[in-house]
């Protein structure tokens, strides 16, 4: 399932170029993992509170164009399974004024537990990638 989260370009967002910030794409792709986990009934409060810390392990991301202040854009969210213990969240982050693909990215998750430390597949996120 697509996971869409829409957004606007504001200008502390922007270099000195007038374009954002390649770091704010990280961010925008942040949000709207949070917002898809949320959607699918995972909150990071509770699951922290529960034992279990969602993190990012690795980050593949291409940069095609650039956003500007004001520009209005989606950040798009696949979520699949990737082995016994990882989560990716295949991402785009779209312009709406001409639907160019700005950005795309692979976000590599894991859980670990707070007790262990250690990498494991809990039952909720289980639930949702079968």
């Amino acid at each position: 399932m697509k996971y869409i989260c829409e957004f606007e370009v504001r200008d502390n967002e922007t270099d000195l170029q007038g374009i954002v910030n390649n770091a704010n794409y990280f961010v925008y792709m942040a949000h709207a993992r949070h917002k898809h986990l949320k959607s699918l009934g995972i909150d990071f409060n509770k699951a922290h509170e529960e034992g279990f810390n969602l993190v990012l392990a690795h980050t593949d991301i291409t940069f095609k164009a650039s956003l500007k202040s004001g520009d209005e854009f989606i950040v798009t969210s696949i979520l699949k399974p990737n082995g016994r213990i990882r989560i990716d969240f295949d991402q785009e982050v779209i312009r709406k004024s001409d639907d160019k693909v700005v950005a795309f990215a692979i976000n590599t998750g894991v859980c670990i537990s707070t007790t262990t430390g250690r990498p494991i597949m809990p039952e909720f996120l289980r639930a949702i990638l079968s």
